[in-house]
């Protein structure tokens, strides 16, 4: 009587098992150094070290890492390898069975060879769980979460390999494509963008690129697995996919011709997609490199070309399998002129994108800053993330206009020496508008900046300091700037309230120049929050209640730098040598040199010079800091009407 499940064909089962079972084994021991002995270990640390453990993934991570990624593709290779060598691909088609139950054996045993090992492992922590309290290590549902997420990110990997199986006749190439497949969608979408704001004004890259893309691919996704959650969209679109390339890797494996074996590709019409493909993956990354590099509009499109050129070239040689090809440079010039053609419509703009503000009807609150690298963080307190004020959308949406009406002064790259300014629209339907803009004519935007940026609603948006109260703080610790070794820490209530009151105060007082600039860099104010959260903050020149609250309460000189802290300092005109030191110490050697160099060691005149200095190193003349207990340097430097009259005098301004 036959067996009513004669599909399964248990001599192929044992010659797959024979040919490919080793590396089911071999991932099972990977799994098992990763987990339950990294665990084991951790449980017999006397010092009980591991309740610092995070989660399941987070155990030997790296090598969870490199398995996720490398088993399912190896796996692939190995099952289908008969595809690809003549002997074992006429034996296999030989025997009395179908290619559907070829298949069907091939991809079970795959899925097989990926779930053993990770249900032996999670016996072995389920039997940890059950045996031993160790709840502060893994509950059962994280052994559970395990289990899926990383079977279902190993699935869908396999079935892509099986899937570029089905269409090269090169193990290595069915390898390299497999994770080329995995990873395009995100590179291809990085270059896109990254090369997309050199023709469309406006675009920001940065504002698309921040989005959470690493969910796209599983190959990426593989880096953050304990970010993922089973029941998710994330990944039901993985088992959608895992579905859909079984299914097409078997339609297309009943359509392959077996004489195809060791051809690049067995289908002809995929080797144009392939070398096109691999022709404008190429032009985009050599186009983003020479813009990082150079900056440069005659280097960007040097990039595009050789770029281009490269990527034809090794697509042909790819699918000639020689680097001796004859060049044809039809198919390239084709494949240039389009690209034009695509670059000139963007650039004509047919959506209107670069003119595109939407109508204040329509807002229901904006951002503007310098770049979109803030927008999806958390804010710590209260404060608003956008504005919503209708004086300040009005304020922004002004400047909006302006911009595109001087879209001559708007620069098209951010190489330039140009100031960022970054808009995002939030609309009542849920929307966002969001525009990059890199301005050479900032200074004509200052009015309506100053307006927007002195705006009680915006202050509150970038001080945390204006969205708690007084008895949310437990105290204050005020360090001096510079090699100095003083501080001071403030516990007392009243004078917890009296200095948070003067820094709220100055904070509200602020006008837009001082925000943009700290002069006068005294101390770094850390504000310890009863909740455990710290604001920080830099006490500088512009903090005038906060200095005068220290003075009365006879705490400055205990805490901030001043004139008798500093040995001398040394100032010498900015210049591209001194611009391109990399290093304070070798910055203070250059002005040092300096024929014409300006050295100050009078108290009053160190003391002018504290209160006009700039942090950052882009003023006008720079100064080396010399301290009395330290041997360390500091630079800083002096620009506009903070450079001190002695330091004009001295070089004839």
């Amino acid at each position: 009587m036959p067996s009513r499940i004669t599909w399964l064909n248990r001599e192929l089962i044992i010659y797959t098992f024979r040919s490919t079972g080793w590396i089911g084994f071999l991932y099972l021991i990977g799994l098992i150094f990763a987990l339950p002995l990294e665990i084991l270990t951790r449980i017999l640390n006397e010092k009980n070290e591991y309740v610092e453990f995070e989660n399941l993934f987070s155990s030997q991570q790296m090598i969870q890492f490199v398995l996720v990624i490398v088993i399912p593709v190896l796996l692939a290779i190995s099952l289908f390898r008969f595809l690809q060598i003549k002997q074992a691909s006429d034996f296999i088609h030989s025997l009395p069975i179908t290619r559907g139950t070829v298949y069907f054996h091939m991809i079970g045993m795959g899925f097989l060879f990926l779930a053993l090992p990770i249900i032996l492992t999670g016996s072995i922590l389920l039997l940890f769980q059950s045996a031993i309290d160790i709840e502060s290590l893994y509950t059962l549902t994280d052994i559970w979460s395990w289990m899926g997420i990383t079977f279902l990110l190993e699935v869908v990997i396999f079935t892509v390999a099986v899937f570029i199986g089905m269409i090269t006749g090169l193990s290595a190439l069915q390898g390299l494509l497999t994770y080329i497949v995995l990873a395009l969608p995100v590179g291809l979408f990085v270059l896109l963008a990254a090369n997309m704001k050199f023709l469309i004004v406006g675009f920001s890259a940065d504002y698309y690129l921040r989005t959470n893309l690493k969910g796209i691919s599983p190959l990426l996704a593989a880096t953050e697995m304990e970010k993922i959650t089973f029941f998710s969209f994330q990944t039901l679109t993985y088992a959608v996919f895992t579905v859909l390339f079984s299914f097409l890797s078997l339609v297309i494996y009943q359509k392959r011709k077996l004489e195809h074996v060791s051809q690049a590709f067995v289908f002809p019409r995929i080797k144009p997609l392939f070398k096109f493909g691999l022709t404008l993956s190429m032009l985009l990354f050599s186009g983003f490199y020479f813009s990082e590099t150079t900056g440069k509009i005659g280097w960007i499109f040097f990039g595009y070309v050789i770029g281009s050129l490269f990527g034809y070239y090794l697509g042909e040689i790819v699918l000639q399998k020689t680097w001796r090809i004859k060049f044809n440079p039809k198919g390239y010039l084709a494949f240039m002129m389009i690209i034009i053609v695509l670059g000139l419509i963007m650039k004509m703009d047919p959506i209107q994108f670069k003119t595109k503000i939407p109508d204040e009807r329509e807002i229901s609150q904006i951002y503007i800053g310098n770049s979109p690298l803030f927008i999806e963080e958390e804010i710590p307190y209260t404060g608003p993330t956008f504005l919503k004020q209708k004086e300040n959308i009005e304020a922004v949406t002004l400047m909006h206009q302006q911009i595109i009406e001087k879209g001559k002064m708007v620069s098209v790259g951010e190489w330039s020496d140009a100031q960022s300014v970054f808009i995002m629209y939030q609309l009542k339907n849920g929307k966002r508008l969001a525009r990059e803009y890199h301005l050479q004519n900032y200074d004509s935007y200052l009015p309506l900046l100053a307006k927007i940026y002195e705006s009680e609603e915006y202050k509150k948006t970038v001080n945390d300091l204006l969205n708690v109260t007084t008895e949310d703080v437990s105290k204050i610790r005020i360090k001096a700037s510079g090699q100095v070794d003083k501080s001071v820490t403030i516990k007392d209530a009243q004078q917890l309230r009296e200095a948070v009151q003067a820094l709220s105060e100055d904070l509200d007082n602020q006008s837009f120049a001082q925000m943009k600039n700290s002069i006068g860099d005294y101390a770094t104010v850390d504000i310890y929050l009863k909740d455990k959260k710290i604001i920080y903050m830099n006490w500088d020149s512009s903090l005038t209640q906060f200095s005068k609250w220290m003075e009365q309460t006879e705490q400055t000189r205990k805490a901030r730098l001043l004139a008798e802290d500093i040995s001398y300092i040394l100032i010498a005109r900015t210049d591209s040598q001194i611009y391109h030191s990399i290093s304070a110490e070798e910055l203070a050697r250059q002005i040092e040199k300096k024929p014409n160099c300006l050295k100050i060691n009078t108290l009053s005149d160190i003391d002018t010079l504290i209160d006009n200095a700039q942090i950052d190193w882009d003023g006008e003349y720079l100064a080396a800091f010399y301290y009395k207990d330290s041997r360390e340097v500091d630079i800083k430097s002096f620009s506009g009407d903070h450079v001190p009259d002695f330091i004009l005098e001295h070089f004839n301004e």
